[in-house]
């Protein structure tokens, strides 16, 4: 009865309510911001209304779907593209690009 009774206090109530809110926080921000990841991550799947808000009418167009309806035909859509942000996971350093020595400038490869 006394570990019934431990568990149920107040003290305890609010270590267990910011314990599932410290998980809520740290799951949140990666379901709800679509972004592109920066070199070095391979992108396994995107879905398709994450990149364009027509990509439906876009795929059916490249597919041919209704190209011989001549009652109702297609019209050329124009691709509504929705520009995501990137992720920075690990910093890149700067690129260096050594200087030549001025005797070597003009010789070949």
């Amino acid at each position: 009865m006394a570990g019934t009774r431990n568990k149920q206090t107040l003290r305890d109530f609010n270590a267990y309510q910011l314990e599932v809110k410290k998980q809520d926080e740290w799951n949140t921000p990666l379901l709800q911001m679509p972004a592109y990841p920066c070199s070095g991550i391979n992108v396994q799947y995107v879905p398709s209304m994450t990149l364009a808000s027509n990509a439906i009418d876009v795929e059916t167009y490249l597919r041919g779907i209704g190209a011989n309806n001549y009652i109702f035909p297609t019209t050329t859509p124009s691709p509504d593209v929705v520009s995501l942000p990137t992720v920075v996971f690990t910093p890149t350093p700067n690129l260096y690009l050594p200087q030549l020595p001025p005797f070597l400038q003009h010789q070949r490869p």
